[in-house]
């Protein structure tokens, strides 16, 4: 005969190890690819005109507004902005994980952009002193950001 208070344990402590879903919130538009790669194989395949779904990790946001974030990795990363400014990101969105849907391209980064984003994230005066030169670099123009805490 089955004991009914060690069944309950049981499937109490089943619910209680499973691992919460997955929450996450979309900013912008909705995400209509379904292919993701990591910035290391897009960088790999180089610019292309036609959107594309990158993942990975949110390394830095824009501590102002969140109208920008840093996706990558140990090795790499990339600027994201948002099209057409027309959508913000929590500005607390760090170490969270993303997939960004957009256009990656190389381009060449004003001293006056890039001293502007280190200011946006805090940078000290003297760090943004340093930029005495445009520079080459990919960006990334969502049009649409997903979040999540988990992969």
């Amino acid at each position: 005969m089955t004991n009914p208070l060690l069944a309950v344990l049981l499937v109490g402590a089943a619910l209680f190890a499973a691992e919460p879903p997955t929450e996450r919130k979309t900013y912008g538009q909705a995400l209509t690819l379904s292919q993701s790669q990591t910035l290391a194989e897009a960088l790999a395949a180089g610019a292309v005109k036609d959107e594309v779904l990158l993942s990975g990790k949110v390394l830095k946001v824009c501590k102002k507004k969140g109208c920008w974030l840093v996706l990558g990795d140990d090795k790499r990363s990339v600027r994201v902005t948002f099209k057409d400014y027309a959508f913000f990101v929590p500005k607390d969105s760090t170490e969270k994980q993303a997939r960004v849907q957009g256009i990656l391209k190389e381009e060449m980064l004003s001293v006056k952009d890039a001293r502007h984003f280190l200011k946006d994230e805090g940078a000290s005066r003297a760090e943004i002193a340093k930029v005495k030169a445009p520079m080459k670099t990919w960006s990334f123009v969502a049009s649409g950001v997903e979040l999540s805490d988990r992969p």
